[in-house]
């Protein structure tokens, strides 16, 4: 388990980028998340998506705002001559609904959605789900 300070990536070979970060800090065994939240960005031609600002700039200040469990972000990459159909995913994990409703009502969320332009053209999709 990763702690937000040592936000760390793991490269997971021809499948994509891994990065897995959490809020605790300690390396004691995490409560299972209840709710996710799942930034999802689907793929275009001429898509900008600049991995390396999203991974040491973005992220971070999503998970000081959001205060999320855990974040893991999947880096779509192309299969033989097919492009990716998402360039990224990133998908966070919190303890309750009333957690994740917390975070999202945060003033500071419109910061976040404003810093998009810095490293994407394109719109993402969210999703919320649940482990089965």
């Amino acid at each position: 388990m990763l702690n937000r300070r040592d936000l760390g990536l793991a490269a997971a070979a021809g499948v994509g980028v891994t990065m897995a970060a959490s809020s605790g800090s300690t390396m004691a065994a995490e409560p299972k998340s209840t709710v996710s939240f799942n930034v999802i960005y689907p793929n275009h031609d001429g898509a900008r998506f600049d991995t390396s600002y999203y991974r040491s700039t973005h992220i971070p200040m999503v998970m000081r705002v959001m205060k999320a469990d855990k974040v893991t972000l999947i880096e779509g990459v192309p299969r033989g001559a097919m492009a990716a159909p998402f360039a990224m995913i990133a998908h966070f994990e919190f303890a309750s609904s009333e957690a994740l409703e917390t975070a999202l009502a945060k003033p500071e969320m419109a910061e976040v959605r404003a810093d998009l332009v810095k490293f994407t053209d394109i719109k993402p999709t969210t999703m919320f789900g649940r482990p089965l």
